[in-house]
């Protein structure tokens, strides 16, 4: 995936996407669900639904998240078997999305194709919409605007997305907005960095993925140490943390950690990150892979 195909417009036609998933790694983890809408002049006009069924059984963590239980994908299609149909319903369509690009991931390894589709992201205006908001989840903002209920189900998540996209527009409307106002050098809300020993050698990036979020690595990293990987967080405005707390936003998994998660492992911050995730706290876990690919489409690496 290109970070050359992430654009910022304000349009009304487009494919809303969104995938359920068996983690956040879109190396070791699989499509479970896979949601598209297809809206014409700002209306909803076809949606597209389908449960996938995975190569290795679901998560009990997973299930408990989404509601998608074994039982549920057991003789449903594999990814591949849907393929032609998601390429054919998708088109040539900008995809949008909420935190779009981990979907796009996921969809490009399961199918063996990357799409050449410009995509957007309705966090990320969110993040320059609603600055008061400590977080901007999916959740967050339906609960923030009363949208339509967010349910961790691939369809659903597409309909609070259209909405969301929706009210992004017309608050941008009613304030007179461009998307050069929201992406001038310099706009957003500043968090304090709060770096304990890492500090940043560069201006730190505002907009950045990792920009006031606090991360907490686990397990060596295969590609990077340890040392430099926290540099290139610091210099996108991340927050280090050495253990997860109520504040942490990213588990970063070194591989072995997240490939022991396969054979049924996890660490004791892997298993604390769940609990509070379940519990609602604003936590993802990832893996090293995925950790470059972020760092690629910032283009720190």
């Amino acid at each position: 995936m290109s970070s050359t195909n992430y654009t910022k417009q304000i349009i009304d036609d487009y494919c809303v996407l969104d995938t359920e998933t068996t983690g956040l790694s879109a190396y070791y983890d699989e499509i479970i669900e896979i949601g598209i809408l297809r809206v014409r002049g700002n209306a909803i006009v076809d949606q597209y639904s389908q449960l996938i069924q995975p190569k290795y059984e679901i998560d009990d963590f997973i299930t408990e998240l989404t509601g998608i239980t074994n039982e549920m994908v057991a003789g449903m299609p594999s990814i591949m078997d849907v393929k032609d149909v998601i390429l054919s319903f998708i088109g040539s369509d900008i995809i949008v999305g909420h935190n779009t690009s981990f979907d796009m991931r996921f969809l490009n390894a399961g199918i063996n194709h990357e799409l050449s589709n410009h995509y957007m992201d309705t966090m990320q205006f969110a993040r320059k919409l609603y600055p008061n908001l400590k977080h901007h989840r999916l959740s967050d903002m339906t609960e923030y605007l009363d949208l339509s209920n967010n349910e961790h189900r691939a369809v659903a998540d597409c309909i609070s997305t259209k909405e969301l996209y929706d009210a992004e527009k017309a608050l941008m409307a009613e304030k007179g907005l461009k998307i050069k106002d929201l992406w001038a050098h310099g706009s957003g809300h500043r968090h304090n960095i709060d770096i304990s020993f890492i500090v940043p050698t560069t201006e730190v990036n505002t907009e950045g993925f990792f920009y006031g979020r606090h991360v907490v690595f686990t397990g060596k990293l295969e590609k990077m140490n340890r040392k430099r990987a926290m540099q290139l967080v610091v210099n996108l405005g991340g927050v280090l943390d050495n253990t997860v707390n109520k504040k942490t936003n990213y588990l970063i998994l070194g591989n072995n950690d997240y490939n022991a998660i396969l054979h049924g492992e996890k660490s004791s911050k892997h298993k604390k990150a769940e609990k509070l995730r379940l519990k609602g706290q604003d936590i993802e876990i990832i893996d090293e892979f995925t950790f470059y690919d972020i760092l690629k489409d910032e283009s720190a690496i």
